[in-house]
């Protein structure tokens, strides 16, 4: 991912993103300021260095990897901050704010990739596929999302986020999309 491409996701979908979470939770601030820029160079460091472990220097990463990195990027500058509460309790998604503009950055980078290359090849029905964005599978406890907040806040917590095993969680929600939509369409007689 090149900084026009950044850019363009911060726009479109992080900024928006952040604005809807301000919104909706009073117990959040965002850090105005350089995290914009920290993000996109903690982005630049750490993608370097999954090319460096690749043994790829030159070479591209796929949109999942590309993703990961976004996503550890934006968790480790820590865009969002807890309001001190005076005399009440503070919402629990407040203090799961950065996992969860992250992981939608990630799922963001993931998608605006999959529909350019779509669009360029005119999959139409790829386009079909993830026009809406993704699909998670149900859980027993709590939504997927909620929980991949939570995996993501213990792994920073002890500090051992794996770029590698979350570029493969967001293959498989993409994976998982895809099986239920084409089924679905399947079903639809398409």
């Amino acid at each position: 991912m090149d900084r026009t491409t950044y850019e363009r996701i911060w726009e479109k979908s992080i900024r928006p993103k952040i604005d809807r979470m301000l919104a909706a939770d009073n117990d959040i601030v965002f850090i105005e300021g350089q995290v914009k820029e920290k993000i996109w160079l903690t982005y630049e460091d750490y993608k370097n260095r999954v090319h460096s472990y690749m043994h790829n220097p030159d070479g591209r990463i796929d949109r999942h990897k590309v993703a990961s990195v976004i996503l550890y990027s934006v968790i480790i500058n820590n865009p969002f901050e807890v309001k001190l509460p005076a005399k009440r309790e503070v919402n629990s998604s407040a203090y799961l704010a950065n996992e969860t503009l992250g992981f939608h950055a990630a799922l963001a980078i993931v998608w605006s990739f999959i529909m350019e290359d779509a669009n360029l090849k005119s999959d139409k029905n790829r386009i079909e596929i993830f026009k809406n964005g993704f699909i998670f599978p149900k859980c027993q406890h709590d939504s997927y999302e909620a929980n991949i907040y939570k995996m993501l806040h213990y792994s920073k917590h002890n500090n051992c986020y794996d770029i590698f095993a979350f570029a493969h969680i967001l293959f498989l929600i993409e994976a998982y999309t895809e099986f239920v939509k084409k089924t679905e369409l399947a079903g639809k007689g398409l």
